[in-house]
């Protein structure tokens, strides 16, 4: 098959290795042939893009409450007040007998 049109895609020499790296995986002989094959499908209708935003990442907070709940909790651990569970037998079990 001749070729008329030659479509170049700067892309980063990290990025090319990904790439080259994948198709080899995924038994494409070159990034060219995935590049043809996604291009071809998306003009025939045979494959459909859709972006979303994604949402901002939310850092996680800990409320002064919560801290304090869980350094309690840790040094109530460590001074052994706290009840170890028994997995021979139910949770239903061991939370009646308190």
């Amino acid at each position: 098959m001749a070729y008329q049109f030659k479509l170049q895609v700067p892309i980063s020499e990290e990025l090319n290795k990904k790439l080259k790296n994948k198709a080899n995986e995924v038994g494409f002989s070159s990034v060219n042939e995935i590049a043809r094959l996604l291009l071809t499908n998306f003009a025939n209708g045979n494959l459909s893009l859709s972006f979303t935003e994604k949402p901002p990442k939310e850092e996680l907070t800990i409320s002064k409450e919560l801290e304090a709940v869980i350094k309690k909790g840790i040094s109530d651990y460590k001074k052994g007040k706290t009840k170890k569970l028994d997995f021979s037998k139910s949770i239903h079990e061991q939370l009646m007998e308190d």
